[in-house]
């Protein structure tokens, strides 16, 4: 009996020891992973402070982020197409702000070594449209995203987010707030201002057209149309400027004609124009709400493996084709055109697609298809190999 008892006494012994490695295990893991946040947190913080002294015209991102498809990574929440970033991660998009030329902010700093933890920080510029001032793109949010990887637990990587959102000092934010997305995801929104020599008030705004065939916000030209709306300005001036107003250009009387052609700096990225009038030579000096939209210049790849098939009912012969992807920065879609006399060729139709179906007699001569990739800015691929039809050919 008396062994019997040693046994029992050894086996529960064992229980609480393996009970208690497991207890501290668990609190380890938890004050490792509160220590981990806090660097993430301190980094955040630290990187806000310092970016405050970037001037507001260079408060841009000096690189394009990429879209990532890992949906631990920070860069998941920027758009496919690069135009957008999520700001908390549960579908608040807004336009990046993103200059190759002038941009103060970087995108990326890694690794960061902060004692034991190693971070990533990403950074992020965005416009942010203020629905209680007049315009688009008035103030400009910086979001900073600290991704901490040494955690001592499982699951995926944990991301800190904090923001700040900035104006040109001609206007006046809200007030701050702060909203948790998720257990270990915190995002901050607080007003600050930068100042500008221009002064709040004023009569009037501008908006930006790029060039033919372009989306809204995008151009292939770095010639812009510059449409001004400046009512009951009286002898209204306006200046604008590609450089924030470091320089502006000649003076344009809006009574002569609301609208100016503008030339952009060369170069693909996001290109902001700032404009200001005054009532007359002598009058005070207003700013407008700048605006931004995207220079791309680059023609999308050619669609490549141009194939078709088909097949007959009747006096009908149905093709579908196929062809492989282009590639393009902005890539929306693709033309398909059909020609039935071998010299006059039509839009047949556009689709985002890899694919197009088509119908036509199958008693013409002749039907001929080629295609094209296009992008937002409107530019247009070399066309495809051409896909010929002979008359009564249903294969």
């Amino acid at each position: 009996m008396t062994l019997v008892e040693l046994m029992v006494a050894i086996s529960i012994i064992a229980i609480i020891m393996s009970g208690l490695a497991l207890s501290i295990g668990v609190d380890y893991k938890a004050v490792a992973l509160s220590r981990a946040r806090q660097v993430a947190e301190s980094v955040a913080n630290k990187r806000i402070e310092e970016l405050r002294d970037v001037d507001y015209s260079s408060m841009s991102l000096a690189t394009q982020p990429v879209h990532s498809t890992d949906p631990t990574s920070p860069d998941y929440y920027v758009s496919t197409n690069g135009v957008n970033y999520d700001v908390t991660g549960t579908g608040q998009n807004e336009v990046l702000k993103v200059d190759t030329t002038n941009g103060g902010v970087q995108h990326l700093e890694s690794p960061v070594t902060i004692g034991t933890t190693v971070v990533d920080v990403y950074e992020y510029v965005t416009w942010v449209d203020d629905p209680s001032i007049a315009g688009t793109q008035n103030l400009k949010r910086l979001s900073v995203v600290v991704q901490y990887h040494t955690i001592p637990t499982l699951g995926g990587s944990k991301m800190f987010r904090e923001s700040q959102v900035f104006s040109p000092g001609t206007v006046s934010l809200g007030a701050s707030a702060t909203t948790t997305t998720s257990s270990s995801t915190t995002t901050t929104t607080s007003a600050t201002t930068t100042t500008t020599t221009t002064s709040s008030g004023g009569c009037g705004s501008f908006s930006v057209a790029g060039s033919s065939g372009a989306s809204g916000g995008y151009t292939a030209s770095t010639t812009v149309t510059i449409t001004m709306a400046l009512t009951g300005c009286g002898s209204a001036i306006a200046n604008f400027s590609n450089d924030g107003g470091t320089t502006w250009g000649a003076d344009v009387t809006y009574s002569a004609s609301p609208t100016v052609a503008w030339t952009l700096t060369s170069g693909n990225g996001t290109k902001t124009i700032s404009g200001r009038e005054r009532n007359g030579s002598s009058g005070t000096i207003f700013s407008m709400t700048s605006q931004s939209l995207i220079l791309d210049t680059t023609v999308p790849t050619t669609p490549g493996s141009f194939a078709k098939s088909a097949s007959c009912s009747g006096s009908t012969r149905n093709v579908t084709l196929s062809w492989s992807a282009a590639t393009d920065t902005y890539l929306v879609g693709y033309h398909v055109y059909r020609s039935t006399d071998g010299v006059t060729w039509v839009l047949l139709g556009s689709t985002a697609s890899q694919s197009y179906a088509d119908s036509t007699s199958k008693s013409l001569t002749s039907v001929r298809y080629y295609v094209t990739a296009y992008d937002s800015a409107g530019n247009n691929s070399s066309a495809s190999s051409t896909i010929t039809f002979a008359k009564n050919q249903c294969s």
